[in-house]
């Protein structure tokens, strides 16, 4: 009897296990391919050439992960990404690096009212990062609910953002609801560096520059953090499997038992609550609690049986 499986071995998959391990829980991770990471894998495509298929870049993995895990230890090495190249058809390019004195220089060849702009935009994207950035670490509160908890949490989100200066609360808003393309004509007026820009509104997305709601994901650039560094992206080493593959060895150190190529065919619900999986093969592992990483859809229409009522953590 485990204290917990979960399911799916992806980067999230691997970090929750880690932690209850280290709480001293009994726990099994579950991955139905043979490599673990998810969208965070890398795969060797040709003899001796690793490719990371989906996710590419690293930042926004949470620093205190890091530092519990201690994933260094495990092989976790992050490398800066100095910036970006843009060819444009003229001949001509863009270059934005890391230097921040640098990449003004570099936009003043093609707007000096883009490169004082560009002053501007970093600074108010900073603070708008500010705020949205401890965010990231809270749980959602159901506004729904009278959980005292829950409306503590709205009171505390209402109150940060009652505080902010009204311009950053325009701008706030402008993020939340605009495409990459519209919040960075307000800005700027020379295409290739909002084309440049724009492309990081879209990354992972599935959606166009001009789609609303990208204007957002603009933000997460100015939220990255490597070391301590605030604004830093980075590549892990040996790609970005090798951030799942120092998480998996953590969570190996810590205690848990991590099976690969094990596909889950059903949760097994009594009385309401989740208490096991039944395996591809027919096997039955039994758990206190079943905690799902995988797609929702695929927990709820594929893992729990039509006419089941049961509380699955996903």
């Amino acid at each position: 009897m485990y204290d917990a499986i979960v399911i799916g071995g992806g980067h999230n998959g691997l970090t929750t296990p880690a932690y209850l391990a280290r709480a001293g829980r009994k726990v099994l991770v579950l991955e139905r391919r043979h490599v673990l990471g998810g969208a965070a894998v890398s795969e060797e495509i040709n003899p001796g050439f690793k490719y990371s298929v989906c996710s590419y870049v690293v930042s926004l993995l949470r620093p205190e992960i890091i530092r519990d895990l201690d994933l260094p230890r495990h092989g976790l090495e992050i490398l800066p990404l100095d910036g970006t190249f843009t060819p444009m058809p003229n001949g001509d390019y863009l270059w934005r690096v890391n230097d921040h004195a640098k990449t003004r220089r570099e936009v003043a060849r093609h707007s000096r009212l883009d490169a004082e702009a560009y002053d501007e935009y970093g600074k108010a994207m900073v603070e708008m990062g500010r705020f949205v950035k401890p965010i990231l670490n809270m749980t959602p509160p159901d506004p729904t609910s009278l959980d005292p908890k829950g409306l503590m949490d709205l009171l505390f989100l209402g109150r940060r953002f009652r505080s902010l200066p009204d311009e950053d609360k325009y701008n706030q808003i402008q993020l939340m609801t605009m495409s990459a393309v519209g919040f960075l004509d307000q800005w700027f007026e020379t295409d290739v560096l909002k084309a440049t820009m724009s492309a990081s509104g879209i990354i992972g997305t599935s959606l166009g520059v001009r789609s609303p709601g990208t204007a957002y994901v603009l933000l997460h650039h100015y939220m990255g953090e490597i070391d301590g560094a605030f604004r830093s992206w980075g590549l892990s080493r040996g790609g970005t499997g090798a951030i799942s593959n120092a998480i998996a060895s953590a969570a190996r150190a810590a205690g848990v038992e991590i099976r690969s190529q094990s596909e889950v065919a059903r949760i097994l619900i009594k009385g309401n609550q989740a208490h096991g999986v039944v395996m591809k093969n027919g096997d039955e592992i039994r758990a206190r609690v079943v905690a799902s990483s995988v797609d929702p859809r695929l927990t709820f229409l594929r893992f729990i049986e039509p006419g089941q009522n049961g509380r699955v953590d996903a």
